[in-house]
């Protein structure tokens, strides 16, 4: 089911005009990059949008301008777990696993592996195939973003196009719904 459903909402993704996907991308930002928890944050994970992805340079860019720290995913070759690498404005990129612009790391401290690093002093970035209005969502299936929240304390921000929303995501009880998810049109966050 889940399998359909991300090639159903990957194609209606990649479908979307350059000049909607521009227009979309601004106003996604423009919503996103103001949230309280984003802005208080001394620390951000941001992945590299690759795609027809929301684009993430400007979150990127913006955290750098505000003095915030950077850090992007990494994934070792056959690791099922990604690290997370701070990143600068003079880090240098290669092609990494599954495509994705990695960091060429400047320093072994650089590169973390603790999930706890991430706690209610920054705020996560997180991709999104599909989701729905209580902020459940599909990923790309390999599970990462699953199990790095699952043990982050902080705030999680997903970015998506309206038509990426769903009626309902079947979920299981450890799966952690986003804090909130920013689209061209609006906010979504959990129903309580």
């Amino acid at each position: 089911m889940k399998n359909e459903l991300r090639k159903e909402i990957l194609t209606k993704r990649s479908n979307v005009s350059n000049g909607d996907r521009e227009l979309w991308d601004q106003l996604i930002f423009e919503r996103a990059h103001k949230l309280r928890s984003f802005q208080l944050a001394k620390r951000v994970h941001i992945y590299r949008s690759v795609g027809d992805e929301v684009e993430t340079t400007p979150f990127i860019e913006y955290a750098w301008g505000v003095g915030k720290q950077v850090y992007v995913p990494l994934v070792p070759g056959g690791k099922s777990s990604m690290l997370h690498c701070r990143v600068t404005w003079q880090t240098q990129w290669r092609e990494g696993a599954f495509g994705i612009q990695e960091p060429i790391p400047d320093s072994v401290d650089d590169v973390i592996d603790e999930d706890s690093f991430f706690d209610e002093h920054c705020a996560i970035i997180v991709p999104i195939v599909a989701f729905d209005r209580t902020c459940h969502r599909i990923g790309y299936g390999k599970g990462f973003y699953d199990r790095f929240l699952q043990n982050a304390r902080t705030s999680s921000i997903g970015l998506a196009y309206e038509i990426q929303r769903v009626t309902n995501i079947a979920h299981d009880l450890h799966d952690v719904p986003l804090t909130c998810v920013a689209t061209e049109e609006r906010w979504y966050v959990p129903s309580v």
